[in-house]
């Protein structure tokens, strides 16, 4: 939808500010993206658990080696053109062709030159299905330029009911035909196809959501602000990437494929917390912070307040997933992967300290200081790489122990360089977790005392583990009421506006009986 021109002064020519529709509030926003996240996570676990059972550990690391190599190109591809419409202050045709340019452009070079590298990589790994991988990887580095463009306008105006049903399109189409492939027996390649076919259908459904092909027309004229900022986004963004895709890469060349697809299913699960809540909170976040600085408005508390309400779930559920790894992984994965075990335990234990890294680059950004992220990430990434490597050496248990050092290194410093720019002390952060905490140990109680019941034996069985993880949900419940913490005025709200919502449907003479 195009809203009525103004004046700007490049090349004294009439340029439309870009909107997708009317935006919504921020509470909304977040309610159609959480039940996004909770509708598409719920299907991403279903098609975990079956594939899991027909595909075996080496078969995925196949897969999960060429995708690491295809993340790391997927930072040059982006070259932080998303982030950068997001938070422009404001938002012109002109602009949003330069962007698409841009990443068009850049993603037919980084397609072209998988396929050149595509055999090299395989050979070092000894592996042709890893240049098969990468085959069609490249093949869809050409389609996603136009679904990302129309997404990120979209997330920038909060449009999440329509993002809701793209991404559902998407990810039906890919959990579907990844199942249906690996049951035809086409092994570690079912991945690679569910992702083609994927990307082919939310492309098609977001352009069909907004179907204002102009945005699709080359252009140029504004870019030095893109190159400028993008530059700046990549370069944060590819040290990130590198620290996430080089555990697969060191594992795959240095022990075998097993280990890769042990690690990444391991990942996967201390992920599932991201997966259900903060994938759902993030694509709100930039867009949120990025308006309230627009306003001039300060960011600390809304920062305070979203560490408070993030560790009352975050730190919960790691702590019984250190707990309760042997039956969660025979649950979801299935008795191949014990050797994921041992890994989900350390991982999970190093993940606590992480509570504040959703939050890190989007208040830096939201503040203009996206050189920042670049900075810190200059500071924390090197030595973890290098620590990283050295574990790689030694065995897959030592490569998840080397977060137990390097996840709270790369939170500190992070805290550090926030804290320059909105002003609040170390006792405040303790101050706003201090009720997370107590609520924490109050679910993490009930699975130690089924453990220490059991002679501290961690293999309990799987009915016994559903018992036990409803026990600590009524624990945490309970933790939040006797710390007074404020999501316990929320979870108390939720039978009662249940209830309000059934009475209001119910037939007008029912309701009077």
């Amino acid at each position: 939808m195009i809203f009525p021109k103004r004046r700007y002064a490049m090349a004294g020519e009439l340029q439309p500010v870009l909107r997708t529709g009317p935006t919504i509030s921020v509470r909304r926003a977040l309610a159609f993206s959480f039940a996004q996240k909770y509708v598409l996570a719920s299907i991403h676990i279903v098609s975990t658990i079956i594939v899991a059972r027909l595909l075996s550990p080496s078969e995925i690391g196949v897969f999960m080696v060429g995708n690491a190599v295809v993340s790391m190109t997927e930072v040059f591809r982006d070259f932080g053109v998303s982030t950068y419409l997001i938070q422009a202050r404001e938002i012109t045709l002109a602009r949003v062709r330069t962007a698409f340019t841009v990443t068009l452009l850049l993603s037919a070079l980084l397609s072209t030159l998988l396929l050149i590298l595509s055999g090299g990589i395989a050979d070092f790994y000894e592996e042709a299905g890893v240049q098969q991988v990468l085959y069609l990887a490249a093949i869809n580095f050409l389609m996603v330029p136009f679904a990302a463009t129309i997404m990120t306008l979209l997330r920038r105006d909060m449009a999440f009911d329509r993002l809701v049903r793209i991404n559902l399109a998407a990810t039906i189409s890919y959990c579907g035909s990844l199942i249906g492939l690996a049951a035809l027996g086409f092994g570690y390649m079912s991945l690679a196809w569910a992702a083609l076919i994927s990307s082919a259908i939310g492309t098609l459904t977001a352009i069909l959501h907004r179907p204002d092909l102009r945005i699709f027309i080359p252009g140029f004229s504004e870019w030095r602000q893109v190159v400028s900022f993008g530059s700046v986004s990549s370069a944060t963004a590819l040290l990130n990437g590198l620290y996430s895709s080089l555990p697969q890469l060191f594992l795959g060349r240095m022990l075998d494929f097993g280990a890769v697809g042990l690690y990444s299913r391991a990942t996967m699960l201390c992920q599932l917390f991201d997966r259900f809540v903060l994938d759902g909170v993030n694509p709100v976040v930039l867009p949120a912070l990025a308006a309230r600085v627009r306003d001039g408005n300060e960011l600390k508390t809304p920062y305070l307040r979203a560490l408070e309400y993030i560790t009352a779930l975050y730190w919960p559920f790691l702590l019984c997933m250190v707990l309760l790894a042997d039956p969660v992984v025979k649950l979801l994965l299935g008795s191949q992967w014990d050797g994921a075990v041992p890994l989900v335990r350390i991982i999970a234990l190093a993940s606590l300290s992480m509570f504040p890294a959703f939050l890190t680059y989007p208040v830096l950004v939201a503040l203009g200081r996206v050189r920042d992220t670049l900075t810190m990430s200059l500071i924390t990434l090197p030595p973890s790489l290098a620590l990283l490597f050295g574990a790689s050496f030694l065995s897959l248990e030592a490569v998840a122990a080397s977060l137990l050092i390097a996840a709270p290194f790369q939170v500190y410093v992070a805290l550090i360089f926030i804290r320059r720019q909105i002003h609040f002390s170390w006792g405040e952060i303790a101050r706003a977790t201090q009720k997370s905490a107590l609520a924490a140990l109050c679910a993490a109680a009930v699975p130690a005392i089924v453990l220490a019941s059991a002679g501290f034996r961690f293999e309990i069985s799987i009915p016994a583990a559903i018992l036990t993880g409803i026990g600590a949900v009524i624990a945490w419940i309970a933790g939040l009421a006797i710390a007074k913490h404020p999501l316990w005025n929320e979870v108390r709200e939720v039978p009662r506006s249940t209830l309000l919502r059934i009475t209001l449907r119910l037939p007008k003479n029912r309701a009077k009986s």
